[in-house]
């Protein structure tokens, strides 16, 4: 595994809006949009790979790890807020990851600004009609920490989890994430698409993953066996290789 790399930490503000993001390595810029519920250690496994070939943004997405976050919380003003914070640090176009609800936000915002995106990456991606209730939705997501090939937290992820509940907002998230239909906004994306799915994600099934593939035909869809909902975690050398390879192509 690649050695320890050094992390810079940076706070962007925009009309009352705070965003915490850190920064790793260097070269052609590659963003990183986590979940809901978590921060972004839940990459933490993959930066030192990463790292070594792209200059990483790890951002805590509103309301989320130290972002904070007053206002009624909706899915829909995330990536407007993320584009307008990737034109003012004045980047070249970026490769853009997104894991989970963060995959949502991810197509929101390639097609919002595909000026600003060059490649996307989508990880286990909500956007897509759920087609399940809430409560069902809870105990999947409980379900999916403790399976095998889950992957489980690293302590820097916990401690941002538990350091500050967000019960308001992740009540808010949720219902949003039940009605979130990014089908539009799929038909606008023609650049290049990776799509990595946990083949035993009991969160978002690999038929979700498949529907995804079917709304993007250019996109590449790669299945990763024994492997849950959170690659990142439970894969990260095998994940960091794909992606690479990916961008790098």
């Amino acid at each position: 595994m690649p050695g320890k790399t050094s992390i810079s930490e940076k706070n962007f503000t925009i009309n009352g809006q705070h965003l915490y993001y850190r920064t790793v390595g260097s070269g052609s810029p590659l963003v990183l949009l986590h979940g809901y519920g978590v921060s972004g250690h839940v990459w933490e496994r993959t930066l030192p790979y990463l790292a070594q070939q792209r200059q990483v943004f790890v951002v805590d997405l509103p309301g989320h790890g130290r972002s904070k976050f007053t206002r009624s919380w909706r899915l829909r003003e995330v990536a407007p807020l993320l584009a307008n914070w990737l034109q003012q640090l004045q980047l070249p176009p970026v490769a853009l990851m997104g894991h989970s609800m963060g995959g949502a936000i991810a197509i929101h915002l390639a097609a919002y600004a595909p000026e600003i995106v060059e490649r996307l990456v989508l990880v286990n991606a909500a956007g897509l009609p759920l087609q399940t209730k809430l409560p069902v939705l809870a105990v999947r997501s409980a379900r999916s920490m403790l399976q095998p090939g889950g992957g489980s937290y690293p302590r820097s992820l916990v401690w941002d989890i538990l350091r500050r509940p967000r019960l308001r907002l992740l009540w808010q998230a949720a219902q949003e994430m039940m009605s979130s239909d990014f089908h539009a906004e799929l038909a606008k994306i023609t650049i290049p698409t990776l799509i990595i799915w946990g083949e035993r994600d009991i969160l978002l099934p690999i038929s979700l993953g498949e529907a995804l593939s079917a709304a993007l035909p250019h996109a590449t869809f790669v299945r990763l066996p024994d492997c849950g909902h959170r690659p990142p975690l439970a894969q990260p050398q095998v994940f960091s290789r794909l992606v690479l390879e990916f961008l790098e192509g």
